[in-house]
């Protein structure tokens, strides 16, 4: 017999992300849930894929768009390297890269020529040894600080929500006061009138805080029972620095050879305008595949551990894998189409800001173009996360998730709860926590180390980089999470109650209390 329940297919098996896995789970029903509501919660349910590659042919697009600018660098790398090696041998003098030199925030490069050396430039700098030390010790402080806080995170869920909307507002009113010290006055009326728009959005949203709370915690505990995705996390991290490398590369050497440059900068001509917004369109496609394939792995697994508790229930477990197998094959193809649409706003804004930085006769609607790309770069990032979830369970392809995830939401009448962002602000927060005592912790290293109070100040800034990135790429699996898990609460609810009665009792209470119109099961 065929089950009616959204996550059965026609033989009454759950599937998820398009493929059937173990044995049912036996449904509970609600206590609280009467027929009709029941039947109002089935109107609209995602439903099994076939397992075959979906929207492939932008997944081939990709491919061949990463082959393009291997050539690209391939050929463009040694004519550049060639002329500036010809430069410097040809002029008696030979330059190298002196040193890394520190100054407040800002790295850079200082030249000198060979023949010139002459004693320590008078520029205050971090020795190299420090700065090695510094990133090996806030880099290890920040992941055990940032682990710590996912407990930290489900003990004290409510308190950090309710800090975190007292932190904008506090954020907000720093700017304020900074803007009418230095008398800018528009900017201060700007503030204002944000100021007043969250001290509303605050009160607006103060009853759904249990609800938000209950969410962070049910998200946390996918990421703490399912480690392995931290390794993703990290590793498409480094995948993203390594690919920021080659494309600054293949960027800048491209631009030399078209623009028919020499060793010394000169250039005979522009480069077009549109070569220049496919580069930028290169450079952010590859940058939101890599983070969306993270996106659909924790849909996904969280999925399978919402189910099936067994298979999602450690570091390596078989829900990691498989789910990560899927963002990289079957569902590829949809992550990449998602992933360009949001490149192509994000590399027009790109391009309409380098038209801003030279041309100033335009600046009022050049400002007015940049706004309204912004917002729908917002828009477009807004509605992907939700179609990423249904990517990483069921398999859809990327329009149909889409259409299929709004539909849902639409059905139980919950357009107004997944506009709540306060676990973003919550993570966000904390993330800049930990940067502000990995940026102490370097502090010390550096004292420790002899260095003077004047690179103390640079010391600081490091540290604090090292444990912001580290744990806001640890807490962007945990947004992902609070994605999925709001959509399996939307669609399979019994299965929570069964799996994780705790967990389900507390978010049904909270959801209870904070819409109670919404309240169907």
């Amino acid at each position: 017999m065929a089950s009616s329940y959204p996550y059965y297919n026609a033989g009454g098996i759950p599937v998820v992300q398009g493929q059937a896995v173990s044995a049912p789970a036996v449904p509970v029903p609600s206590s609280n849930a009467t027929h009709g509501d029941y039947q109002q919660h089935q109107e609209f349910h995602g439903e099994k894929q076939p397992n075959t590659c979906k929207d492939w042919i932008w997944a081939v697009l990709f491919y061949c768009h990463l082959i393009v600018v291997a050539f690209a660098t391939i050929y463009s790398v040694p004519k550049m390297t060639a002329d500036i090696a010809a430069d410097m041998s040809g002029g008696g003098y030979g330059r190298r890269l002196d040193e890394i030199v520190t100054s407040g925030s800002q790295i850079f490069f200082s030249w000198r020529k060979l023949e010139e050396q002459q004693e320590e430039d008078d520029v205050v700098s971090l020795e190299m040894s420090t700065i090695l030390v510094i990133l090996a010790v806030a880099g290890c402080a920040g992941l055990a600080i940032s682990t710590g806080a996912l407990t930290f995170m489900m003990a004290f869920p409510k308190p950090l929500i309710k800090a975190s909307l007292f932190f904008n507002l506090v954020c907000i009113g720093i700017m304020g006061i900074s803007a009418l010290a230095a008398g800018a006055i528009f900017l201060f009326v700007m503030t204002a009138i944000m100021f007043m728009f969250n001290v509303a959005y605050t009160y607006a949203v103060w009853p759904r805080i249990p609800f938000a709370a209950a969410n962070l915690v049910t998200a946390v505990s996918v990421i703490r029972n399912n480690m392995g995705l931290v390794f993703f996390a990290y590793n498409n991290m480094i995948v993203t620095f390594l690919w920021s490398i080659w494309w600054a590369i293949a960027f800048a050497s491209s631009t030399y050879v078209l623009s028919g440059c020499n060793a010394e900068g000169v250039c005979e001509n522009d480069v077009n305008g549109f070569i220049t917004f496919l580069f930028f369109l290169s450079f952010y496609w590859t940058a939101q595949v890599i983070k969306n394939v993270v996106q659909c792995t924790v849909a996904g697994t969280t999925a399978t551990w919402w189910l099936f508790p067994h298979e999602a229930n450690s570091c390596c477990s078989q829900g990691v894998r498989d789910s990560y197998w899927r963002s990289i094959t079957t569902s590829f193809g949809s992550i990449c189409l998602g992933s360009l649409i949001v490149a192509i706003i994000q590399a027009t804004r790109e391009l309409v800001n380098s038209i801003r930085n030279q041309d100033d006769s335009n600046g009022l609607l050049l400002c007015i173009a940049d706004c309204i790309l912004s917002c729908l770069e917002s828009m477009a990032e807004y509605f992907n996360k939700w179609a990423y979830v249904y990517v990483g369970i069921y398999g859809y392809s990327f329009m149909e998730a889409s259409v299929n995830v709004m539909n849902l939401f639409k059905s139980r009448g919950w357009t107004a709860i997944i506009a709540d962002v306060l676990v973003d602000t919550v993570l966000l927060m904390v993330s800049a926590g930990v940067g502000l005592l990995t940026g102490i912790l370097a502090v010390l290293v550096a004292t420790a180390m002899g260095q003077g109070a004047t690179t103390l100040f640079a010391a600081f800034l490091l540290g604090m980089l090292v444990g912001f990135v580290l744990c806001s790429t640890l807490f962007s699996l945990v947004s992902s999470a609070v994605n999925a898990v709001i959509v399996l609460f939307a669609e399979a609810p019994r299965e929570f109650q069964q799996n994780y009665p705790e967990l389900s009792q507390e978010m049904l209470t909270a959801y209870r209390s904070a819409y109670p119109d919404e309240f169907v099961y």
